[in-house]
C-alpha cells in the first residue's frame, strides 16, 4: 500500500479521535475545570446555543463525563429506576463504539458497577456478590453521556434536583501500574498543530493509538501496518509524514469516504416515504467498519446502538430555506413501546432558533387530530390510525439542513 493511500485510510480511522477531544474541551468548558471519571449534569434542556452534542434531543437532559482507566478502575452508581421515565447510560470507548448501555432499556439493577479495561471481548457483564455488573471497555480512555428522558420544561427542576445527583462515577481500585498516561488536557491538547486539520488528526492519532488499539485481534497489525506506512508512529507517538504524501488530497480522500457512506445501500436502509436509518448492525458498536465509524462521529457523536434507539433521517435531502415550510403527516401513531420525538436541525446539526422556541415534536406534546382531540394524553385513542399534520417553517433562518426522528425504545 502507499503512503499516500495509508493516509487517507489513517485519517479514516483517526477522525473519532477529533471528535473525542472535542467531547472532552466542550466538559471542561461547562464545568469550568478539567476532570474525568466525575459526571457533569447539564441542567438545562438544549437550546440552539447549546453546541456540546450533536443532534440533541430537547426533551433530554444529559449528563456527561471522560473515562480515564490509565490508574485503574472507575465505580457507576445508579439509583433505582422511576417507572415509567426512560433511561440509558451508554459507555463509549475512545472511538466512540457503545460497548455497554444501562437503564430501562436493559431493566438493569440499581447499584454499583465496576468499569475495566480489558482490550478486548469489550460488554457489559451480570451482578457478582459485589457490584450490579461490570463493564469492560476495550481502550484505556473512554466516555459516557447519560440520557434521562423529560415529560415537559415543569419536569426539569424535578429530574436536576432528585435525579441527576444520584447518578455517579468515581475512581475504584487502583492499578498496580499504570497502563498508560492519564487523561489530561495537555494529553489531548499540548503540542499539535490544530490550524492544519489533517495533519491534527494524525498527530492526534499517533499520540493515542498505541494505548488504544483495536479490540478486534485481527485488525490490530493490519492497523498498525497502515498507521506506520502513513507516517504514524505507534513507539514514538509521534506523526512525520512521508515526502510522497500530499495531506490535503489525502484528507479530500477520507472525506469522500464518509461521504459514500451516507449514499450506500448497503450502510442504510430504506425505511419508505423518503425516510433511512443505518443498518441495524452497524448502529452504536461499529466493529471493524472504520468508515461507519468516522461516518457517525462526525455527523452524528454518540451514537446508542440499535436496541435501544434508532434515528431515522429523512433521505431526500431538501433544505427549507427562508419563508418556506414542511408539511410532515403521520398516518397514526408511530407503532413504537417507548418514546419518539422528531427535530429539526441545521447543517451543522444543532438547533435552529425561531420566534417559537419551538424545536421538536414528540409523543409527550400538544399535537392534535384534525377535530382537536388530543393525539396522546386525555381520551386519545391509544391505536388509532388517523392521520394528523405538523407543519415546520422557516422564517427567515438560512438554510436548514438535517430533519430526523429518534424513536427510543422501552422494554415490554
Amino acid at each position: 500500500m502507499s503512503a499516500q493511500n495509508a493516509t487517507v485510510q489513517s485519517l479514516v480511522y483517526g477522525i473519532p479521535l477529533l471528535e473525542y477531544v472535542i467531547f472532552a474541551n466542550a466538559i471542561a468548558n461547562s464545568s469550568g475545570t478539567w476532570t474525568t471519571n466525575t459526571l457533569v449534569h447539564s441542567t438545562t434542556l438544549a437550546t440552539p446555543s447549546s453546541h456540546a452534542i450533536v443532534l440533541p434531543n430537547v426533551d433530554t437532559l444529559y449528563s456527561s463525563g471522560l473515562l480515564d482507566l490509565s490508574g485503574g478502575d472507575i465505580i457507576a452508581t445508579m439509583p433505582p429506576l422511576e417507572e415509567g421515565r426512560f433511561y440509558v447510560w451508554p459507555f463509549y470507548d475512545l472511538y466512540s463504539n457503545n460497548v455497554c448501555n444501562i437503564g430501562t432499556i436493559t431493566n438493569s439493577t440499581a447499584g454499583k458497577y465496576l468499569i475495566k479495561y480489558r482490550a478486548s471481548k469489550p460488554g457489559c457483564v451480570a451482578a457478582n456478590d459485589e457490584y450490579a455488573g461490570t463493564i469492560y471497555l476495550p481502550t484505556v480512555y473512554g466516555a459516557t453521556l447519560l440520557r434521562i428522558e423529560v415529560g415537559n420544561s415543569s419536569d426539569v427542576d424535578y429530574v436536576v434536583s432528585s435525579i441527576q445527583p444520584n447518578f455517579t462515577l468515581e475512581v475504584g481500585p487502583s492499578a498496580l501500574s499504570a497502563c498508560a498516561p492519564a487523561l489530561t488536557a495537555e494529553l489531548l491538547n499540548a503540542g499539535l498543530t490544530t490550524s492544519d486539520l489533517p495533519l491534527y488528526i494524525l498527530q492526534l492519532t499517533a499520540r493515542l493509538a498505541a494505548n488504544n488499539p483495536p479490540d478486534i485481534v485481527a485488525d490490530i497489525a493490519p492497523v498498525t501496518a497502515i498507521l506506520e506506512t502513513a507516517g504514524v508512529s505507534l513507539t514514538t507517538n509521534t506523526y512525520t509524514q512521508p515526502t510522497s504524501v500530499d495531506l490535503a488530497l489525502a484528507y479530500t480522500a477520507a472525506e469522500a469516504v464518509l461521504l459514500a457512506v451516507g449514499e450506500s445501500a448497503t450502510d442504510f436502509e430504506s425505511l419508505g416515504n423518503g425516510w433511512k436509518a443505518l443498518a441495524p448492525s452497524l448502529c452504536g458498536n461499529f466493529l471493524s467498519h472504520y468508515d461507519v465509524r468516522g461516518f457517525i462521529a462526525v455527523g452524528g457523536y454518540l451514537q446508542l446502538q440499535a436496541s435501544v434507539a434508532i434515528y431515522p433521517v429523512y433521505e431526500l435531502g431538501q433544505d427549507l430555506y427562508s419563508n418556506q415550510t414542511y408539511m410532515v403527516e403521520f398516518f397514526g401513531k408511530p407503532q413504537v413501546n417507548g418514546f419518539w420525538s422528531l427535530t429539526m436541525y441545521d447543517s451543522d446539526g444543532f438547533l435552529v432558533p425561531n420566534s417559537l422556541d419551538r424545536y421538536s415534536l414528540n409523543d409527550r406534546g400538544n399535537m392534535t387530530y384534525p377535530d382537536g382531540t388530543l393525539v396522546y394524553g386525555g381520551a386519545s385513542p391509544s391505536d388509532s390510525i388517523e392521520p394528523f399534520l405538523h407543519a415546520a417553517t422557516n422564517h427567515g433562518h438560512p438554510g436548514i439542513g438535517r430533519m430526523g426522528i429518534q424513536l427510543a425504545a422501552n422494554p415490554c
